[in-house]
């Protein structure tokens, strides 16, 4: 894997990683990675560039092929072409989601999770319930149990925000798991919204399980997919949502309108890389089994905290037993990580190890000084 030599070279380009603190400050939070993406990328880009046109743009016509082809090769998910919904991104879809079901008054979401989990309920003006994850021998889990309380108590319409693999804790979620959460969402009628932005970043054996494939196709289910996280492209924004409930599709559609479109070149980039980018994402995978390792290896130096990796994503959730500034504590010692408490914990922060080994360890030695 090609680590950016240099990677503070990216505040020359407006880099919200590397531009947003201090220089002397290493940046290991939001989730983009130091490196370049697959080579299929810089050769779309090119052509694109060549072509000298830059005007209104429509959807390709071979783009949801190869979203069909991805999602049956890759996880054993026949879908209809038609279920396919292009939009500019993960985040977007989940309050386009919401939009759509102004009836909905109530969302349950885990916790810790994504701020957005907790910031899309609140501006679309819904009540936020957070389902509260628990730490396991690897990722952060849920009662399945208690989330059918929770939808029992309310009495109400409700809608499930999900993600899986999840951010932060990379817990991948079982297929008997995923089975549970269906089936209580169709016991209750409640419209579930899966974030599957990091299906293609398991680092183990694990298999990914689409919520879309496990549901029947007349429940009310929005998957929401991406090759944003998986190739390091989030400056491109494009994201399906795939919804096979025909009034569920046709609801989520109609909240599109004066809304911003994906672009030609995000299409074709996005394109390129469900076609041509695997033979560097087996590089990237075995890249990040290294750096998921070395912060293990931190983390037995370290029991004042209780470190999740989990088998997917390039994140680590790192819980203190001790403090409540965990953030200001690491910014001290020139390290920025992602503050627990958007995510729905005071004691804990998100470190990003997408980055060269090299910075990872200079990042982990400043964060050993006392």
């Amino acid at each position: 894997m090609h680590w950016h030599p240099n990677p503070t070279e990216r505040r020359a380009f407006h880099s919200l990683k590397w531009s947003s603190f201090p220089e002397q400050e290493l940046p290991l939070w939001v989730a983009d990675m130091d490196c370049a993406p697959p080579p299929c990328v810089t050769t779309t880009i090119e052509a694109s560039v060549a072509h000298g046109i830059f005007g209104y743009g429509s959807e390709p016509k071979h783009f949801r092929d190869a979203w069909v082809t991805h999602l049956q090769t890759r996880h054993d998910w026949e879908i209809d072409p038609d279920w396919i919904v292009p939009i500019a991104g993960v985040v977007p879809g989940m309050r386009f989601s919401l939009m759509a079901h102004p009836d909905i008054r109530h969302v349950l979401a885990p916790s810790p999770a994504y701020p957005y989990f907790q910031t899309v309920p609140r501006i679309e003006q819904r009540t936020h319930h957070p389902i509260k994850l628990h730490h396991q021998a690897w990722g952060l889990e849920p009662s399945f149990d208690a989330i059918d309380d929770q939808l029992k108590a309310l009495k109400a319409p409700a809608a499930i925000l999900w993600c899986n693999p999840q951010n932060p804790g990379g817990t991948v979620y079982s297929s008997n798991q995923i089975q549970q959460l269906v089936s209580i969402g169709a016991n209750h009628g409640s419209l579930i919204v899966s974030d599957e932005i990091w299906a293609d970043l398991i680092l183990d054996d694990d298999q990914h399980i689409p919520l879309g494939r496990l549901a029947p196709t007349t429940q009310p289910t929005i998957t929401l997919m991406a090759a944003t996280k998986t190739f390091n492209i989030a400056g491109f924004g494009c994201a399906v949502a795939i919804i096979p409930e025909p009034a569920t599709r046709q609801r989520f559609l109609d909240t599109q309108i004066a809304m911003p479109h994906v672009t030609p070149l995000a299409y074709a980039v996005t394109e390129s890389c469900l076609r041509d980018g695997w033979d560097w994402h087996h590089e990237l995978l075995q890249a990040l089994r290294t750096n998921r390792q070395t912060v293990l290896d931190w983390a037995t130096q370290h029991p004042e905290y209780e470190v999740t990796t989990g088998h997917a994503t390039f994140l680590a959730w790192i819980e203190s037993h001790q403090r409540t500034d965990v953030s200001e504590h690491f910014a001290k010692r020139g390290v920025r990580l992602s503050p627990g408490k958007p995510f729905g914990s005071e004691t804990a922060v998100r470190l990003n190890f997408g980055c060269s080994p090299a910075t990872l360890s200079e990042a982990l030695r400043r964060m050993d000084a006392r």
